[in-house]
């Protein structure tokens, strides 16, 4: 974190606007904070790990002209940085199976559990779930069909999926409710 302030704040000091290869690694920090929340491994989501050697900025800032860069380095070095990109933006949301890749299949009834209502047996609504609407239709008749060829109960989850981790919180929805207006 330190070097990336002090890349950051040289950049800020000598005038410079940032360059596409800072807005990348930016982007690839915001990435990996999200996997270290998700608590998933950095390297298998976001690929290769981030290479601090090649973080530079470009000598001739980007949308600037040379007589605006000298005016401003030389009478106001507080100038504020223009972002192309709004930090404060909050991450898109992604479904969860499309994000991970992850295909269905009936015979993973360990997977499907997890969207299934430890109490009533029932499926979780979309707005718990956090997945879209393909998404979630493939896994209403993907647990049809596996409890119709046995690998799930009708009406209960299994006892020993009980202590799986969960993929979501059922009393704290991911998105509003379509009813709640």
């Amino acid at each position: 974190m330190l070097k990336i302030r002090s890349i950051l704040s040289s950049s800020i000091l000598h005038g410079r606007s940032f360059c596409t290869e800072k807005v990348h690694f930016i982007t690839k920090i915001r990435n990996m904070r999200r996997a270290k929340s998700r608590g998933g491994p950095i390297k298998e989501e976001f690929g290769d790990e981030i290479d601090f050697s090649k973080i530079r900025c470009s000598l001739k800032p980007m949308n600037r002209s040379n007589r605006d860069q000298n005016v401003a380095t030389q009478t106001d070095p507080n100038q504020p940085i223009e972002f192309d990109f709004n930090p404060f933006d909050k991450a898109d949301r992604k479904c969860l199976l499309c994000d991970l890749g992850i295909k269905l299949d009936y015979k993973n009834a360990r997977l499907l559990q997890q969207f299934i209502s430890s109490f009533s047996g029932r499926i979780y609504d979309r707005h718990i779930t956090g997945l879209c609407s393909k998404q979630h239709d493939a896994l209403i008749k993907t647990i049809r069909m596996s409890r119709y060829a046995g690998y799930m109960p009708p009406l209960t989850k299994e006892p020993k999926y009980l202590k799986d981790p969960k993929l979501f919180d059922p009393l704290k929805p991911i998105r509003p409710h379509s009813y709640d207006g």
